[in-house]
């Protein structure tokens, strides 16, 4: 199973973080009967009922290599070491692998800012924050940043991880549709947060897909009115998702998941009898 694939003259690679916390579905999901999983338990649960997420970013490069851009799509939980492993995070390290300094990375496109897609935007030095890519744009969704700017709706992460790229000067505020460079777009799928965004690759007559929390686990692709508790509208994400993988089925994109497990987070949506599935790639 790939671990990064090529979009025309773009090739995007996952940047793994952390694996996270085993999710029981019937709290994550809590409107979905358990015996609704019947269908999806031997591919979409572990043999123990639970299901692993894990944290990651993308990272798009032009395959033609030399001075293009290079964006990452979300910045994982963060440094850590984080309380259900004990362990750092390996964002950075897997950047690195890749053969990528945080000082290359041109645009960071942040699809939502809940903390486990921000960890890494902001790194602390005795007390003193600073851009952890320090040549980069931050691209935040605008309604994300005025929600969760508002006291009634703040939290840690957004104030330690998002807060700060204002005034380090690094923080861009978009809208709609928003093109971070040729050929590569943030789309807006609102509804897990208010600015939820996806990022769109287009080139040379092929499509992909960054999806960030459109989705959580593979059930949701043959599902896709089934909600988790993260999401902030469930009626918005709801029509989000339908629209979204309708439309990657339709035209063939291929899609690079937030959270599936590691070897299975990037595929195509295919028509399976009267639903659609996940075929990974």
């Amino acid at each position: 199973m790939s671990t990064s694939l090529s979009i025309g003259e773009f090739e995007i690679s996952t940047v793994q973080d952390h694996q996270g916390t085993d999710r029981d579905p019937a709290e994550i999901y809590p409107a979905v009967p358990v015996s609704a999983w019947g269908p999806y338990r031997d591919f979409a649960l572990d043999p123990d009922g639970f299901y692993r997420s894990q944290w990651r970013g993308h990272l798009i490069r032009s395959s033609s290599g030399g001075d293009g851009l290079s964006v990452l799509v979300d910045a994982g939980m963060g440094p850590g070491p984080h309380d259900h492993t004990g362990k750092p995070g390996e964002l950075l390290d897997s950047l690195s692998a890749l053969g990528v300094s945080p000082a290359e990375i041109g645009v960071v496109v942040i699809t939502h800012t809940h903390g486990d897609h921000i960890g890494w935007s902001v790194s602390y030095n005795d007390g003193v924050a600073r851009a952890t890519f320090p040549n980069a744009r931050y691209l935040v969704a605008r309604s994300d940043w005025e929600h969760y700017s508002r006291p009634e709706n703040s939290n840690e992460a957004f104030d330690q991880s998002i807060k700060p790229l204002e005034a380090l000067g690094v923080l861009e505020l978009v809208e709609g549709v928003h093109e971070i460079g040729p050929g590569v777009s943030t789309l807006p799928t609102n509804g897990h947060t208010p600015g939820h965004q996806c990022v769109l690759i287009e080139s040379n007559g092929e499509t992909g897909v960054v999806t960030g929390d459109l989705f959580h686990n593979v059930a949701q692709i043959s599902e896709p009115d089934w909600c988790p508790i993260f999401d902030w509208d469930t009626t918005i994400s709801t029509r989000s998702r339908r629209e979204l993988l309708d439309r990657a089925e339709r035209e063939e994109w291929t899609v690079f998941s937030g959270h599936l497990g590691i070897g299975k987070s990037i595929g195509k949506v295919v028509r399976s009898g009267e639903k659609a599935s996940w075929l990974a790639l």
